[in-house]
């Protein structure tokens, strides 16, 4: 499946934006994520939601259990 292109839409932060979290309106853990902050860079945005994009959902932050089980062996124990 090939990657999305960045979607960021221009977003103003409502003014009780202490109280949002950045998880309801951007998901930090995108494979594209670094490039929306780029574009809204460019745009010269005062910030950016990655609500219309459609991987807003798809990439999610990684949990223990992608870790777990994923340990390289330690040669020196038994």
């Amino acid at each position: 499946m090939p990657c999305a292109l960045p979607r960021p839409t221009a977003f103003r932060l409502p003014r009780q934006a202490e109280h949002l979290h950045i998880e309801a309106y951007r998901n930090v853990h995108c494979r594209n994520y670094s490039a929306c902050v780029d574009v809204a860079v460019r745009e010269d945005w005062d910030s950016f939601t990655c609500a219309k994009c459609p991987l807003f959902h798809e990439d999610k932050a990684p949990g223990a259990d992608s870790y777990a089980f994923n340990q390289p062996s330690d040669p020196g124990r038994p």
